[in-house]
């Protein structure tokens, strides 16, 4: 493996120097401080320092040959780190020896340091819990308090938690209702519902009933075919009550038509004395029902 520096011109500058990593033995100290020989591993030169360091010790792994050598004004960590001054007043060799030097002294005094400080922090801890102030028996007793404490805050936290729980749980539920609620007021916006038509006949197929009630739609009723999309009947027959009459449900060709034929919601009486209703929800029937209850009651009060 050669360790020969390559140096090429391109566009009139010259190009970063990248050599590959240095023989196993080598001892020359112009080479990454790591001192590791990784075979294949590529190294490039600081521009102040003129050392080598491998692309994988100065985070540069992954570049290619070419990509190293177009790479301009690079410094190692060493001369990066280092003021700027140094440069005008040493060469960069001397500029790198200063740097590692620095390095060393400020390594060694944090660590003649640290021991000073933990002992002096440890004197102090000692001073302040001597038994005059807080004896065995007393932190037993703080920290069988604290416990109660302790043991208390849990159990107010649970209950608040819990009862957050309950909270979020039942506004998820009310929210899932109102989202279906609503997908069901979509669905019903251009529909319209008729109470007390007659069934078809029993015996009939279901395209001849779904003709009898479109029949009916038109002729008793007086909605004209051409503004009707469909029309069907509602839940299913009371074979116990054969006088009961299924809901009439009828679709119009747009939300215009049906507020016109339920005189905007409020509901219209045609000529036939059949009732034509907007089509609700369960929850807006249930919410109806409750209103007119309520008139109801406030009636009977005033009578």
């Amino acid at each position: 493996m050669t360790n020969d520096k390559l140096e090429t011109k391109r566009g009139g500058r010259t190009r970063r120097k990248v050599v590959q990593s240095p023989t196993k033995n080598s001892e020359d100290h112009n080479y990454c401080p790591c001192k590791m020989y990784m075979v294949g591993e590529l190294s490039v030169e600081c521009q102040n320092c003129n050392k080598f360091w491998h692309l994988c010790c100065v985070g540069l792994r992954g570049l290619s040959t070419e990509m190293a050598e177009s790479l301009e004004s690079w410094q190692c960590p060493d001369c990066y780190s280092c003021p700027h001054s140094y440069k005008e007043k040493v060469s960069p060799a001397s500029s790198s020896k200063e740097c590692d030097t620095m390095k060393v002294i400020v390594r060694d005094e944090l660590n003649a340091i640290q021991p000073v400080i933990r002992v002096t922090v440890e004197n102090v801890v000692r001073n302040l819990l001597t038994n005059s102030i807080c004896s065995k028996e007393d932190i037993k007793e703080v920290v069988k308090s604290y416990a109660d404490v302790a043991k208390e805050s849990q159990k107010e936290v649970i209950q608040q938690a819990t009862l957050a729980q309950s909270s979020k749980n039942v506004v998820e539920s009310v929210v899932r209702k109102m989202d279906a609620d609503k997908v069901e007021r979509e669905k019903r916006r251009t529909n319209v519902v008729v109470l007390s038509a007659p069934e078809p006949n029993k015996e009939s197929t279901s395209e001849d009933k779904n003709k009898e009630d479109c029949n009916f739609c038109s002729s008793v009723l007086g909605i004209p075919a051409k503004d009707i999309s469909v029309c069907w009947r509602a839940g299913k027959p009371d074979e116990a009550n054969p006088n009961y009459c299924r809901p009439l449900v009828i679709k119009l060709k747009n939300e215009e038509l049906a507020k016109e034929w339920t005189k905007d919601g409020r509901g219209h009486k045609t000529a036939s004395g059949h009732w034509i209703n907007k089509d609700l929800c369960a929850a807006d029937r249930k919410a109806s029902f409750l209103s007119r209850e309520e008139r109801r009651k406030r009636q009977q009060k005033k009578n």
